[in-house]
């Protein structure tokens, strides 16, 4: 099996159409076509459901699918391993992440740059959107985990950042103790220039009435106050997920908020060249196709899709 057909493959399993794959590989449709007949020629088997809709995988594609990923995997880890070997020097990455990001969303990236390069060592640092936009485009930080109510366009990002992918897709919610929320009194926010700061103020702040805001720092600190019942506030869901399955937090039944994007973005003059290949196979947790009913949840970035 070609290992071209095979990246060809899991792209179309992780997306809707062919077309959809063919924009996401750069190739036209036709090229995507020819790839799935010749892998389907030598295994002897249909790996995709014909005249649906979308994208379905029969049972031996969902089977291929499984082994596709560990197979690409090694291959970009065996690439990485020659390239920083042949250039006799260790792979080293410095790495941003606001506060809120190095709680909840860090800890799985940094499992799955382990997991794609056992050699590489990271560095974190923490700091807000801003100051870490800037580190990034200075060459000060390799990369970057940032945050913001929408991804920003193409026109409007910083010279020098290189490049970028975007990673996660977080639900907003306004939440507070059972007995807090018919009639909240205090708007417990977090710093100045955080997203959820600004998600708080501007939208959900004009929906409460008047209420006092009092700053707790950060997210944690506004999830230990919402818990200790000094008011109610703004948050990322994965964060309260387990107390408001609880039925210890409840979310306030206000429209819905603005989600907040994650993205990666990294300096490609700083970053080591064997590097960015998998940051740039990193894609947002999508359900996969399948003979199966969709997931509904997906809590781990990997490259080439997150799961």
């Amino acid at each position: 099996m070609e290992v071209q057909r095979l990246e060809t493959f899991v792209a179309v399993a992780q997306s809707s159409t062919l077309a959809e794959a063919a924009d996401r590989l750069g190739y036209a449709r036709s090229t995507v076509t020819s790839h799935l007949q010749g892998l389907e020629r030598a295994l002897g088997a249909s790996l995709l459901e014909r005249g649906a809709s979308v994208n379905r995988l029969t049972k031996a594609g969902a089977r291929l699918l499984e082994y596709a990923t560990d197979i690409l995997d090694k291959v970009a880890q065996a690439q990485a391993a020659v390239t920083a070997a042949a250039e006799d020097r260790p792979s080293s990455l410095s790495i941003g992440a606001t506060a809120s990001l190095c709680t909840y969303r860090l800890p799985s990236f940094l499992r799955t740059l382990r997991r794609l390069m056992p050699n590489l060592e990271t560095q974190v640092f923490v700091g807000s959107v801003a100051e870490l936009r800037d580190q990034v485009g200075r060459g000060e930080l390799s990369a970057a985990l940032v945050n913001s109510a929408t991804v920003p366009a193409a026109a409007n990002r910083p010279a020098g950042e290189g490049d970028r992918r975007h990673l996660w897709t977080d639900r907003v919610v306004l939440v507070g103790a059972p007995e807090l929320v018919a009639r909240p009194q205090r708007l417990l926010v977090t710093a100045p220039g955080c997203v959820y700061r600004d998600i708080a103020e501007k939208e959900a702040l004009p929906r409460l009435g008047r209420v006092q805001v009092q700053q707790v720092g950060s997210v944690d600190g506004v999830k230990s106050s919402v818990l200790g019942g000094m008011g109610v506030g703004v948050m990322p869901a994965i964060a309260v997920g387990p107390q408001l399955e609880s039925g210890q937090l409840v979310e306030m039944p206000l429209s819905q908020l603005s989600p907040v994007m994650t993205e990666l973005i990294w300096n490609a003059e700083v970053t080591p060249a064997h590097v960015i290949p998998h940051l740039q196979r990193l894609r947002p947790p999508q359900p996969l196709p399948s003979t199966r009913p969709r997931a509904s949840r997906v809590t781990r970035v990997t490259s080439g899709h997150a799961s």
